[in-house]
């Protein structure tokens, strides 16, 4: 049985699970949906960087799904955000690291891995098992295939598959 906080200091039209961690860097936009055991706003990993430190934000649009045990980390610097857009679908067991970027409209499916200050563009479909290294941009309508690791940027309506990812021949 799901069950959802109807006491959140975010807007009502969220539904947020009561086993979900939503720390106060977090700004939330309208209707979106929050799963399970999913930690928003924790400190990313970068070395060398005190944990207290921490700074940043995140930013989370409107009408987004965001599955059961989802990480999105906030950025170590004030003034930085990690910002999802709005119309969003990040599946479980998904990762989103300090400081990235997702556009609108995008699908982010199980188990993919987002290295900080990723760019995905808007409506991006990143498959099953996808990692993204770090300070790498998925353009806008791009596809990357199931368990794809991308090392490279991918341009705007491209299909990439493989490891690494190379674009899919036709």
């Amino acid at each position: 049985m799901d069950i959802y906080d109807p006491n959140s200091r975010h807007d009502p039209s969220n539904k947020i699970h009561e086993t979900a961690i939503i720390h106060d860097c977090v700004t939330l936009g309208k209707g979106n949906t929050i799963g399970p055991y999913t930690v928003i706003g924790g400190n990313g990993e970068i070395r060398g960087k005190i944990p207290a430190d921490f700074k940043g934000t995140v930013q989370i649009g409107d009408n987004n799904v965001i599955s059961e045990m989802v990480t999105i980390q906030r950025p170590f610097d004030e003034g930085k955000k990690t910002v999802i857009g709005s119309d969003n679908l990040i599946m479980a067991h998904s990762h989103v690291g300090h400081d990235v970027v997702i556009g609108n409209g995008c699908e982010i499916c199980t188990g993919t891995i987002l290295g900080g200050y990723v760019q995905v563009g808007d409506g991006a479909k990143i498959k099953l098992g996808v990692t993204v290294r770090n300070r790498k941009k998925v353009g806008k309508n791009s596809l990357v295939g199931m368990g794809a690791v991308v090392v490279k940027d991918v341009e705007d309506q491209q299909t990439v598959v493989g490891n690494p990812a190379k674009p899919l021949s036709k």
